[in-house]
């Protein structure tokens, strides 16, 4: 162990020198446990055959030190995903991330519509699909087998949970199209 240039003296560190002949690391380590290069021994909690969610932890994939170690889990669609211990105990990550394990089936008008913004974006960010002009508006098409109504909204407006079901339109081509698909002709 040399020190280069004010470079650490731990064989490929590259960090600059802060005391001693080490980075601020290095010495800290030496300080604390009486040598630079410790490493603390995190006890390891076996997870293999346990169930987080839809995932079910089948092993355990030691990592370096860019990606760190992580548990190889089969979720129930049958897909497979790595994910750190932290997040399968914190609950915020219960499946392999497909799109079809998102949704509820209990979501309500308002919910339904969060649900297109945060799979499509917002409206304003595409053309009107009727007359090309700004859209303003998720507009649902009323094409969906499985439609709903609303209970809590006034009027009881119909929607749809597939994102797949609205199309862009701006406010004027979105009171068009609904009060057409509803057989009321547009006031003059």
């Amino acid at each position: 162990m040399q020190s280069t240039g004010g470079m650490c003296l731990i064989n490929g560190c590259g960090l600059k020198v802060k005391r001693r002949g080490l980075c601020y690391g290095h010495y800290m380590k030496q300080w604390r446990y009486g040598d630079p290069l410790y490493q603390q021994q995190r006890p390891h909690v076996d997870l293999v055959g346990q169930q987080f969610g839809l995932l079910h932890v089948r092993e355990y994939v030691q990592g370096d030190r860019s990606n760190g170690s992580r548990w190889l889990c089969v979720c129930e669609c049958g897909a497979s995903t790595l994910v750190r211990t932290g997040d399968l105990n914190r609950g915020t990550v219960t499946t392999c991330g497909a799109s079809a394990h998102t949704f509820e089936d209990t979501a309500e008008y308002s919910a339904a519509h969060e649900r297109i913004r945060s799979a499509k974006g917002s409206a304003s960010d595409y053309q009107c699909v009727d007359c090309g002009g700004a859209a303003a508006h998720w507009s649902y098409d009323h094409a969906d087998p499985d439609e709903r109504t609303s209970a809590v909204v006034k009027g009881n407006p119909a929607y749809s949970l597939d994102p797949d079901h609205y199309d862009p339109r701006c406010v004027s081509c979105h009171k068009v199209f609904d009060l057409d698909y509803l057989g009321i002709e547009m006031p003059a």
